[in-house]
């Protein structure tokens, strides 16, 4: 009898914990300790204390969002604690979260899933969904073919973020010790590359923050794809600093005058990324700027979403690269570099928070 007895205890047990997901929990050993990603355990050149506290703080949050997504029952839960977070570091806890999607359902991956469950409920935060998912894609080791094969079923325009994170997973963890690390992006096809060494640019940026002079000569030596790690570099100088355009700015003065360009469309999609994660925090940040340099980034990311809906609407294979071309040419044409100032009168009327509250009222991404 107490052998029947300790047997229906256990089945109870174990139907209890495995309705309520509370057998999650195990996957916290997965997790990533913050004490082992910090600037010193990683030798990153970033100096100042401002500097190594904000790329902790990021580091931290970012492994955070991963965490509470593995190991949390409730499914959502990495969603409403991210919603307490200061406005600076949320973003980093979505893109964590997202790394962690794949582990939550078993290694099981469903394109369709993902969009539904993740990037709709949430498009504010859409860019970092896929480029945390892309980051979990370089963690895993997968070849250029897998990575490819999990692009292809997601949004049309927003995939190509996936090869982003991939090349800054290798390039974060992998490049400082072995540069031959960097040569599967080699073998994506098409624009998927140029994506990937925009991600590597990224990881640069991390890396060289306060040695700009060696930042510079790492990306030289990327030959043919260091205009896409250029524009890599000017969107993280921006997304990490959002509270201090200046910093962007400073750096955009040792890059070279032929990758310029590039930075300079780095610095509007970075812009535009914050705009669309946190319209009130984006324009506050724009009103500890100058007047000329609110204005140029006002009219920045409204061009840069005018010019995604057009791209989206012409349903074109190469509608992403379209999209960072023709935003590259307006604003060589348009804005003093780096984010400066406007040219010309470019219909400065709309004021940056109208602007941005039209960058998150974008439609919802379509498959």
């Amino acid at each position: 009898m107490s052998w029947i007895v300790f047997s229906l205890a256990l089945v109870i047990s174990l139907s209890i914990v495995g309705a309520t997901g509370w057998w999650r929990y195990a996957f916290a050993a997965f997790a990533i300790s913050p004490k082992r990603m910090t600037v010193e355990k990683l030798d990153l050149r970033v100096r100042g204390e401002d500097n190594v506290v904000r790329v902790n703080s990021i580091l931290a949050h970012f492994l955070g969002g991963f965490k509470q997504m593995i190991s949390r029952p409730g499914p959502m839960q990495w969603k409403r604690d991210a919603d307490t977070l200061p406005s600076l570091y949320r973003p980093f806890w979505h893109e964590g979260a997202a790394m962690g999607y794949t582990l939550r359902h078993l290694f099981r991956y469903d394109a369709a899933s993902f969009e539904r469950q993740i990037v709709r409920p949430n498009p504010e935060f859409r860019y970092l969904y896929y480029v945390g998912l892309g980051f979990w894609s370089g963690m895993r080791n997968h070849s250029p073919a897998k990575v490819m094969e999990i692009a292809e079923r997601l949004d049309s325009m927003h995939r190509y973020l996936v090869f982003d994170g991939y090349g800054f997973k290798l390039a974060f963890f992998d490049h400082p010790q072995e540069r031959a690390a960097l040569r599967p992006l080699d073998e994506l096809a098409g624009y998927a590359r140029n994506a990937a060494y925009q991600g590597v640019g990224r990881a640069l940026y991390f890396r060289y923050m306060s040695e700009p002079e060696l930042m510079m000569e790492e990306i030289r030596r990327l030959d043919d794809a260091a205009t896409d790690a250029a524009a890599g570099v000017g969107l993280a100088a921006v997304f990490v600093n959002p509270d201090r355009l200046h910093v962007a700015q400073e750096l955009g003065r040792f890059v070279p005058a032929e990758w310029q360009p590039h930075y300079h469309l780095g610095m509007c999609f970075g812009l535009k990324a914050r705009s669309i994660n946190d319209v009130d925090e984006f324009e506050r940040n724009m009103g500890l700027a100058s007047r000329v340099v609110s204005e140029a980034v006002g009219v920045s990311v409204r061009e840069c979403d005018r010019v995604e809906l057009l791209a989206r609407d012409e349903k074109r294979p190469d509608g992403y690269q379209q999209w960072r071309r023709r935003v590259t040419e307006w604003l060589s044409a348009n804005v003093e570099y780096p984010m400066a100032g406007v040219k010309a009168k470019v219909a400065t009327s709309t004021s940056t928070k109208r602007v941005t509250e039209s960058a998150s009222a974008f439609s919802e991404p379509r498959p």
